[in-house]
């Protein structure tokens, strides 16, 4: 294996100079820089990582947790949008990064999710939302002296940076543009309160804030349904619904993108034309097959400039730049597309 010494008899010069190249100090003339940077080169030296942790207190590594399972989905084009920008900026940064899932429950599972963390082998956190936090990975957080940054979800915790959409005004401005286009009554597809994150509930306060604002005859309470993250019995509730419904929604407001093929499903099913009969809207901006050729109407997330603003965010941590809480809000573009028709 090469060593630091190895560089050292091939470039001329002492131990303690290699070191302060490989170790990117200011105090090395640019000549000599240059001479151990060649010997590096032809030899192949790699620093060693245990030494460098050492050294600097640092490993230069970040770790990205998610619970976002590596399947093909729709999920998965959110996940790849936001690690396009984490990972720019840690190439722009010279830091590595290594990714993992966990499960939305952690009791049942002997795994350690966080020991990279607690042995000290990333300097660093970034946890991509859609599901919330688990409260044994925020309880575990506390006791730690490491710094993370939630991606898709606003956590209370003092300690918790996070980058987020502004979920809310997306939401009131969507039904809004809903109105708009002629609709008196409008469904909003949410999800179940036990697993909801903080974005998904301010869609929801989002919508109803807008219908009332708007002064529509009905409760729009009434008009919202619960699902889980992959719509099971999605179809089915949507089926009891239409029979329930006094008067038919001609548009539907979906929380996430994710849910647009089954809510589509579901009201074909029920004996609707999308979106003749009723229109069909989204959020996110990552859904691309409703497997009836429709091309969706939805709010598109700028989820590359989040991931590169959380990677920001976490850096400043780890260099000591800021030590409070820090948060940014993007704003959505609504994009209207063919599920989103005139009545």
């Amino acid at each position: 294996m090469v060593t630091q010494k190895d560089v050292a008899d091939l470039a001329g010069v002492s131990f303690i100079t290699v070191s302060r190249v490989v170790n990117g100090e200011a105090n090395v003339k640019e000549e000599t820089k240059k001479k151990v940077l060649a010997a590096i080169d032809k030899l192949g030296y790699a620093p060693n990582f245990a030494g460098q942790v050492l050294n600097s207190g640092k490993c230069n590594t970040i770790a990205i947790l998610t619970p976002i399972p590596f399947i093909k989905s729709s999920r998965m084009f959110y996940l790849m949008q936001v690690l396009a920008g984490i990972e720019e900026m840690c190439r722009k940064n010279s830091i590595d990064m290594i990714l993992g899932t966990v499960p939305e429950v952690m009791e049942n599972t002997s795994y350690d999710y966080l020991r990279p963390f607690k042995q000290k082998k990333v300097d660093g956190i970034i946890y991509i939302g859609l599901k919330k936090i688990p409260k044994e990975m925020l309880e575990e957080l506390k006791k730690r002296d490491r710094p993370c940054v939630v991606i898709g979800d606003r956590p209370r915790s003092s300690f918790l940076s996070w980058v987020d959409t502004d979920n809310f005004n997306a939401a009131y401005n969507t039904v809004q543009k809903i109105l708009e286009f002629g609709h008196r009554t409008v469904a909003f597809i949410g999800l179940e309160e036990g697993i909801y994150n903080e974005n998904i509930s301010e869609r929801e306060k989002g919508f109803i804030k807008s219908l009332q604002d708007s002064g529509v005859a009905y409760s729009p309470e009434d008009y919202i349904l619960r699902t889980d993250y992959d719509a099971s019995y999605l179809q089915d509730r949507i089926a009891d619904a239409v029979k329930k419904w006094k008067k038919k929604p001609t548009a539907v407001f979906c929380s996430m993108d994710v849910l647009v093929p089954e809510v589509v499903a579901g009201f074909v099913k029920a004996g609707f034309s999308v979106p003749e009969d009723v229109s069909i809207v989204g959020f996110d901006g990552f859904i691309n097959d409703t497997n009836y050729n429709i091309k969706v109407a939805t709010n598109i997330q700028p989820l590359k400039e989040m991931g590169k603003t959380a990677a920001e965010i976490l850096f400043n941590h780890i260099n000591g730049n800021v030590s409070k809480k820090q948060t940014a809000v993007f704003q959505v573009e609504f994009e209207v597309n063919d599920s989103l028709r005139h009545v």
